[in-house]
């Protein structure tokens, strides 16, 4: 069974408060540079692209992670190169609150 990223979807946004249109989400397996997929279906068969790019409104879309991988998240701006340079902030490892595990999303 997967889990959702969050539901509906979360909305990423600048440091001035501003939706992070066209912002950019990488996914890499926890404490590595090892990009690792996340899925726009619970059941993990349509694979999002790596990076997930951001609406205008700053959301990813529906995002679907893969329970039998760690992972670590990293959120850049649309300019940001790939890997990112200027990352706004890195999450290693991502916690899974709905399943009250760290890491083991």
């Amino acid at each position: 069974m997967s889990n959702r990223l969050a539901n509906p979807a979360p909305q990423f946004l600048d440091a001035n408060g501003e939706p992070l249109s066209c912002g950019l989400l990488f996914t890499y397996l926890t404490g590595s540079s090892s990009k690792t997929p996340t899925y726009a279906d619970a059941g993990l068969t349509t694979p999002n692209t790596n990076p997930i790019v951001l609406d205008s409104a700053g959301r990813p879309g529906s995002v679907f992670l893969d329970p039998t991988k760690t992972m670590k998240m990293v959120l850049a701006p649309a300019t940001d190169s790939d890997p990112p340079s200027a990352p706004i902030w890195t999450r290693d490892p991502v916690v899974d609150l709905a399943a009250n595990v760290t890491a083991v999303i």
